[in-house]
């Protein structure tokens, strides 16, 4: 999935002069289940996936095992490293077994709670269903206010995470793939510098003028 260029700052504090610089985004195939072999099983031992800055896209199938009976669970952990925020979810593709498929997330590198857990309270983070209809949408602020979960508000900052991805329907195997966003921390905006610069400059140019007018 293509991505906006994000925007560095540049600025000069003496001249009070700044400009905007476009960085490419990267887009990262950062685990693919076809390349990589399947996603663990173990919610206590997921996974690990390095993501980097930019779009982290994730890849496998669920539903279908090899096991009579047992449902192809996918545990996969991540860690946002400091500096960076986890600022999207996006849903690239998906083929579900009936209207949707389910996707958690909980702090810290395990899931804590098994498979059949049936308390509409958790100790998710956030959780969201994704199928068909919701191709192409960032689903992380359907997480964030998910009944049940902790919650969140805005971007997931640095830390580790786990997922848990299923799908009830064992009858074959379904697809899914997740981009994940990873951006750095913005800073203080070129304009918020300028003016913050600005209003230095006016106070020690009025002091300045008091002192003179002082001496005078």
């Amino acid at each position: 999935m293509p991505t906006s260029p994000t925007l560095a700052v540049h600025c000069t504090v003496m001249g009070l002069s700044c400009s905007l610089t476009a960085l490419s985004s990267a887009n990262i195939l950062a685990f693919d289940e076809s390349r990589d072999g399947d996603a663990s099983d173990d919610r206590f031992a997921p996974s690990i996936v390095a993501l980097t800055e930019g779009m982290n896209t994730l890849r496998g199938f669920s539903g279908q095992s090899s096991t009579p009976d047992i449902h192809d669970l996918d545990y996969i952990t991540f860690t946002i490293s400091e500096g960076f925020q986890l600022d999207g979810f996006f849903v690239q593709a998906a083929s579900v077994g009936g209207a949707f498929s389910f996707v958690g997330l909980q702090a810290g590198p395990q899931i804590t709670i098994p498979a059949n857990w049936t308390d509409i309270n958790t100790p998710l983070l956030g959780w969201a269903h994704f199928g068909s209809s919701t191709i192409g949408a960032d689903i992380l602020p359907d997480m964030a206010i998910s009944p049940g979960s902790i919650g969140f508000s805005g971007p997931l900052a640095a830390g580790t995470y786990a997922l848990w991805i299923m799908e009830l329907d064992a009858s074959e195997p379904h697809t899914y793939s997740f981009g994940l966003r990873v951006s750095s921390v913005p800073g203080p905006s070129a304009l918020a510098l300028a003016m913050a610069f600005g209003v230095i400059g006016t106070r020690r140019a009025r002091s300045s003028r008091i002192a003179y007018i002082t001496k005078s």
